[in-house]
């Protein structure tokens, strides 16, 4: 995941850096496997360190490799990775610090660099990703989605509110979540309605201050996380009826993050003061909270929940974590919440592309 929280507080104290990659040392030996059967790893790194990478994790030998990017294409992936999606035969990583979206084949080596610039020529900023009929969608951060064809990698863009975090589709609209997090302590707190067909957008929703991480589930809900404004208004998960764009607000689930999979919504939520950690489950189809510990063994996340993913070939999940400082883990649960396998990765482990069908 991106962690809405830590990010956004970093954003307000640095400015937005041009596109460069890492620096390189050539002469680095890295042992390159080749990718068979497993999941890529996209590590964010640190905010303008230049430092976002991948790591390969391989089912087949229950190795991870760090620094995988890099082995494959001798050159950094750069600053600040934010978002990763498979998408048919090709994988796209958001690069936020250096504004562009790299485009890599299902072996690891980077095949396009996509970098999106405004009407005045400047770079833009992508956020967050997804995908449907052809096309690759992106939240842009200066108040634009991008939508870019697969094939020819040729885009358009609609505006929408300032600072769009998360985006989703269903019932065919597009929802984007305008945070305003640049606008400190001035959030936004609107969701804009994109129609899909006509990529226009239709109208824009009210909801809690300061959204962010959005999904659709199966049944036509869209579901939101509002970040609040770090003080009297709290974390709040919300549900969009694409239908009708009725916002209810959920009361029993505070989360941080989330992800959707079949018939379950994966939560968890992480207090920085306290250091308290939940892992929560919530039934999207009949709206109902199933648990509030999905981990049922009694293991534990050791440092701080940092992305959560679901592997759509078994139901494994995925808890990334960061201990806020230089390294990552990735620990994987079976669907029951018994632990199965850990992994370390690079820092802060921010999502999980699974490059195959095991």
């Amino acid at each position: 995941m991106k962690s809405i929280s830590f990010f956004k507080k970093a954003t307000y104290l640095l400015l937005l850096v041009p596109f460069f990659s890492a620096c390189i040392n050539d002469n680095k030996e890295i042992q390159t496997p080749t990718i068979s059967t497993g999941l890529l790893v996209l590590n964010q790194g640190a905010y303008a360190g230049n430092n976002a990478e991948l790591t390969y994790y391989d089912f087949a030998t229950s190795t991870a490799t760090n620094e995988f990017f890099y082995s494959k294409n001798r050159i950094g992936l750069g600053d600040t990775g934010q978002d990763i999606l498979k998408y048919g035969s090709k994988i796209y990583i958001a690069v936020y610090g250096s504004n562009l979206i790299d485009v890599v084949d299902l072996t690891g080596l980077s095949k396009k660099q996509i970098v999106l610039k405004d009407a005045k020529g400047n770079a833009q900023s992508p956020r967050s990703l997804t995908s449907y009929n052809g096309k690759i969608y992106a939240t842009l951060f200066d108040g634009f989605v991008a939508r870019i064809d697969t094939t020819t990698y040729e885009a358009s863009e609609v505006a929408v509110g300032a600072n769009p975090e998360g985006i989703a589709i269903t019932n065919g609209k597009i929802y984007v979540a305008n945070s305003g997090g640049m606008n400190f302590p001035n959030y936004a707190k609107t969701v804009s309605v994109i129609s899909l067909s006509t990529f226009t957008e239709i109208k824009k929703i009210d909801v809690v201050v300061n959204p962010g991480k959005i999904q659709a589930d199966a049944y036509g809900d869209v579901y939101l996380i509002s970040v609040g404004n770090y003080g009297d208004i709290p974390y709040t998960l919300q549900r969009i009826n694409s239908s009708t764009d009725q916002v209810t607000t959920i009361p029993d689930v505070v989360p941080y993050n989330f992800t959707i999979f079949g018939d379950k919504a994966y939560c968890y939520y992480y207090n920085y003061t306290t250091k308290e950690k939940k892992f929560m489950v919530y039934d999207v189809k009949n709206e109902a909270v199933l648990t509030q510990n999905f981990i049922t063994d009694n293991t534990t996340i050791a440092t701080i929940p940092y992305s959560i993913n679901v592997n759509p070939a078994n139901g494994d999940v995925y808890i990334g974590e960061s201990d806020g400082k230089t390294t990552g883990k990735v620990s994987c649960y079976s669907s029951d919440g018994k632990f199965k396998f850990s992994f370390n990765a690079g820092y802060q482990p921010t999502g999980i592309a699974f490059i195959t069908n095991k």
